[in-house]
């Protein structure tokens, strides 16, 4: 009698299963009681004489209900027969690796089973892991507080760096899932069905069969560290959402930052601008003189001291920045109407993008200005401010007034581009969030006065040179 296809699977799939765990030695000893069983119980059932295959049929249930508890706890009744149709093809021999390999025909079967799977994993199995990964967004924090010197060394750069103090304790709205990192000596493993495969159809048409992710499998492997990190003290918050698309955390709760004594003093006076206006504490990091351990003094205004030099290499850093991005507006703006036409709205928010970036730049340089006047009057009644300082501030004035325009076509626009179907729901979120930073970034850039030396009047050669900068006046073709 030839095995039928489904019992063949049967047979197959559990020897498999005991060589993949190094349990199939064990396994073939079962099977060879399984067969002095059969023939025994043929014997002492005075049916010697009737055909083994025959036998069976006519017994199954009063075999499995008879069987040894060894026997019955490893196979179901299902694999139980099939089982006994193999074992009673080999009643003179012993079962064994070789000879149980020869009858079914298993190099044969495992070099196909190969194939398929080495197709299934390079088609199927992996594009279907990375999607699945890329929509995951881990974002890492730590408890470990801001005298942690290995943290310094580690992730600041050798004090070079800031530590940044959230309040967690003021956040109302969902944030992702939070766990703390789990430190562990053993590498953490996921099976395929924890990852949503629960088998493969190995048919002519390789694919997988989906189950239910394992979220608490998931979820306690990429929380999972090699012990030796533990000083990290390490939580992290788990987002899932669209492929290939961060989420990114809202956490406007800053309680303080600490900056790194290596701190390069352009970017310390940036940030402490910043800290000034939302009312950030600051905080230094010293090191002991007498020990090792590190404290942390409050900053105040007193230790900025005015600087002039570095006060125009924070101008240029700034400037140059500026420049950048009003490039890359540039570029995306020489496209952006035909884009919108044709309904392609990829654009929109890469560009609302380098304006927030750019209304900031224009924010600080414009503190940075006055602030350069505030201290150097005498300078600047003798010979007033560089033409090209003036040249930067007609610019960055011109460009607040686009942005403006900009701002009010798009806010009325977007609700009905999404209506209209032409931006997904996500998309609208996030447009409308940088509509906001945006429309409060002009209301502080207006909320300070220029000094009246950096509002004289250009000359008409700075007004030439206003056609260099051109492009600005791309963004606010998006209102049209």
């Amino acid at each position: 009698m030839a095995i039928e296809d489904e019992n063949l699977k049967i047979i197959i799939s559990q020897l498999l299963k005991y060589k993949a765990v190094g349990k199939l030695a064990e396994f073939i000893c079962m099977l060879n009681e399984l067969k002095k069983y059969l023939f025994s119980r043929q014997v002492s059932m005075h049916q010697a004489n009737v055909p083994i295959i025959l036998f069976i049929r006519q017994n199954l249930n009063t075999l499995y209900a008879k069987c040894p508890k060894k026997i019955k706890s490893s196979l179901s009744k299902e694999m139980f027969a099939a089982f006994l149709l193999i074992v009673s093809k080999m009643e003179k021999v012993d079962i064994t690796e070789e000879n149980l390999s020869d009858m079914l025909k298993l190099d044969r079967v495992l070099d196909e089973l190969y194939k398929k799977a080495v197709d299934i994993k390079d088609n199927v199995y992996i594009p279907t892991l990375r999607t699945f990964l890329s929509k995951l967004t881990v974002s890492c924090f730590s408890v470990s507080g801001w005298d942690n010197q290995l943290m310094w060394s580690h992730y600041a750069n050798s004090y070079a760096g800031i530590c940044i103090e959230y309040d967690f304790n003021q956040i109302k709205d969902a944030i992702g899932f939070i766990y703390p990192v789990e430190y562990t000596t053993k590498r953490p493993t996921l099976s395929l069905q924890d990852l949503g495969v629960e088998g493969f159809n190995l048919g002519s048409e390789a694919s997988v069969k989906s189950c239910e992710p394992n979220m608490r499998a998931i979820l306690s492997y990429l929380l999972a560290k090699n012990v030796c990190w533990n000083y990290e003290k390490e939580w992290r918050i788990i987002n899932v959402g669209e492929e290939n698309t961060p989420l990114f955390i809202d956490l406007p709760f800053v309680k303080s930052i600490t900056f790194g004594m290596n701190m390069d003093p352009i970017c310390k006076q940036l940030l402490w601008d910043v800290c000034k206006e939302k009312e950030i504490e600051c905080y230094e990091i010293e090191i002991g003189t007498e020990n090792y351990e590190l404290r942390r003094k409050r900053l105040t205004e007193s230790d900025f001291i005015y600087d002039i030099d570095m006060e125009i290499n924070y101008i240029d850093v700034l400037m140059k920045q500026i420049s950048v991005t009003f490039e890359r507006i540039g570029k995306m703006g020489e496209n952006i109407e035909n884009e919108i036409e044709n309904k392609n709205f990829s654009n929109v928010s890469p560009m609302l993008s380098d304006t927030i970036d750019t209304m900031s730049n224009s924010y600080y340089l414009k503190i940075s200005l006055n602030r350069i006047c505030d201290h150097e009057t005498e300078e600047l009644s003798s010979n007033g401010m560089p033409k090209e300082i003036l040249e930067s501030i007609s610019l960055v004035n011109t460009f607040v007034s686009q942005v403006k325009e900009m701002y009010v076509a798009l806010k009325e626009n977007v609700p009905i581009f999404l209506l209209g179907g032409l931006i997904k729901g996500h998309e609208y979120t996030v447009i409308k969030k940088q509509l906001g930073d945006i429309h409060e970034l002009v209301g502080k850039f207006e909320n300070i006065e220029w000094n009246p030396f950096c509002i004289k009047k250009v000359s008409e050669d700075a007004e030439d040179n206003d056609s260099e900068y051109s492009e600005v006046d791309e963004l606010a073709k998006i209102s049209e």
